[in-house]
């Protein structure tokens, strides 16, 4: 395995993009471009990555900004400027076209978890994507906080003026994670949502790069609503190449894909708007982190792989030999 150290600056002009490229030491058959969630970073998929480069693929991923390590060198967490949901989105297109400036000419799937399945969305959407696949795990819809609880105008008025750079109020925060621990019992903490297995939650917790936790500003908390509602919109689908191969990961107790109906809603209005190559898998008894929880986790794995394989090869050029 090979590690290029990709840094960038952000579109927000303010902040340096940490990422990295890890290339198998066979000739890769594709690139996968992961796409972290609120509150973590990166290198929470090693076991991910270690598997993908196993399989022959190079993977980039980055820190987004108020994130991981990228907050550890500007000291900015939780916050990534004025209008950050375009930011966002920016960011990883510009990782897109670092990554293939290194590895050109070979197929791209795009791979997002939770916050980055709204961001891999809108940036499926991008004319300059030009993707082989887009997998969503963990995927955001249908989400109780952001649909129906969250004070849109209290949050609009946060988010504008000379304090928008502010934490964001208790009360909004406690709004956008409305119901997330109500199925998990009394004694459930605050982030047992993230996980079924008490190890992964506690993981979660003690690692330094993920923070989660850290106060978010209001001009963020505003930005991540409009990804959502941007990836979420009717509008999007048609965005979206009717050709595109999707796979959809989640499982059925995890309150940010609705226990798992948002992640049928997701597949049944893609195959609605013509969109039928779409394989969607809810695993049951699972929680947010399908890909960590120790007993889903290989199955998410050999998912992703297998999906990642099909579609590498669908568009990768057929190679001759000539006499």
């Amino acid at each position: 395995m090979a590690i290029d150290e990709i840094d960038f600056t952000s579109s927000n002009d303010r902040d340096t993009i940490h990422g990295w490229l890890y290339t198998p030491t066979t000739t890769p058959t594709g690139i996968i471009h992961l796409i972290h969630g609120l509150g973590e970073h990166s290198r929470r998929y090693l076991h991910l990555i270690t598997t993908l480069l196993d399989s022959g693929f190079a993977v980039v991923a980055d820190d987004h900004a108020g994130h991981g390590r990228t907050a550890m060198q500007s000291g900015i967490w939780g916050d990534a400027g004025d209008e950050a949901a375009r930011i966002v989105v920016s960011d990883e297109l510009t990782l897109q076209r670092k990554a293939r400036e290194i590895l050109p000419g070979l197929p791209y799937i795009v791979f997002g978890h939770s916050w980055g399945s709204m961001i891999a969305r809108v940036m499926a959407s991008h004319p300059d994507a030009d993707l082989a696949g887009l997998a969503l795990c963990g995927v955001a819809a249908q989400m109780r906080g952001i649909d129906q609880t969250i004070d849109r105008d209290e949050l609009a008025e946060a988010a504008i003026g000379d304090r928008r750079a502010d934490p964001a109020s208790d009360h909004l925060v406690g709004q956008l994670f409305d119901g997330f621990i109500e199925r998990f019992g009394p004694d459930a903490g605050p982030t047992a949502w993230v996980a079924l297995d008490e190890a992964v939650v506690a993981d979660h917790g003690r690692d330094p790069f993920n923070n989660f936790g850290a106060p978010m500003s209001a001009r963020f908390l505003q930005g991540f609503v409009d990804l959502y509602d941007g990836a979420n919109a009717d509008s999007w689908y048609a965005t979206i190449p009717s050709g595109l191969p999707v796979l959809i990961l989640a499982g059925d107790q995890d309150p940010v894909a609705n226990y798992g109906e948002g992640a049928y809603h997701v597949a049944n209005r893609l195959r609605a708007t013509g969109h039928d190559d779409v394989r969607t898998r809810v695993f049951a008894g699972v929680r947010h982190e399908v890909h960590n929880e120790p007993t889903t986790r290989l199955e998410v794995e050999a998912e992703i792989v297998d999906f990642a394989s099909r579609v590498s090869n669908r568009t990768r050029p057929v190679q001759t030999n000539e006499s």
